[in-house]
């Protein structure tokens, strides 16, 4: 079992597995393919957890200075996927693997084009390395706003929003005090809505 940043991520939503019943971990298999893009060897990229998956873990952990304790904590974790942003690619319009442009669009209803800025490229970057961290959907509840939406919904006037700089999420069935981790182990800043049950990231 694999735990990350305390949320346990062998549920039965991760799992999917082999004709022969052996378990196939989504998240593993993440993690065995971010280690043999950086020269390790895993074994085959299976989802299993296997002798050779941990020596890869280790190998990765030592050449890092962290802890090689086979184990990917928040910190070994943050350290491989933060270092995948170099390897993660736009669509020509600007949509990443998981995300597409349109998830970011202002939600004013016609006030505005949708996207009275563009959004900051780096948050998109990090905000893809935080979703194939999570390994679940993440739902986004606010990208970029216009000057008329941003007063509907109370923004501050400087909000980051207006610029594309920030976004507000949430990730079904990871607390999002766990989201808000993996936001700031990325290098952004992350506000909790407890209330309304979403967290605000931003550069």
């Amino acid at each position: 079992m694999l735990l990350v940043w305390g949320f346990c991520l062998t549920s039965t939503t991760a799992q999917n597995y082999s004709q022969k019943g052996t378990p196939m971990n989504e998240f593993i298999k993440k993690v065995q393919t971010a280690l043999a893009a950086r020269g390790y060897q895993p074994g085959p990229l299976d989802g299993r957890e296997g002798p050779k998956t941990q020596k890869a873990i280790k190998a990765f952990q030592q050449d890092s200075g962290l802890d090689p304790d086979g184990v990917v904590g928040a910190l070994t974790a943050n350290r491989l996927f933060t270092e995948q942003l170099s390897v993660i690619s736009f669509d020509s319009d600007g949509s990443t693997p998981h995300f597409a442009r349109a998830e970011f669009g202002c939600d004013c209803g016609g006030y505005c084009d949708g996207f009275p800025a563009e959004m900051n490229l780096e948050l998109l970057l990090k905000l893809e390395a935080l979703r194939n961290a999570v390994n679940v959907p993440v739902i986004i509840t606010s990208g970029v706003r216009c000057r008329q939406r941003n007063a509907e919904v109370g923004g501050v006037d400087n909000s980051q929003h207006l610029f594309g700089q920030a976004a507000d999420l949430h990730a079904p069935g990871i607390p999002i005090e766990t989201v808000a981790a993996i936001g700031e182990s990325l290098g952004l800043t992350a506000i909790l809505y407890e209330a309304e049950g979403f967290v605000h990231l931003a550069i």
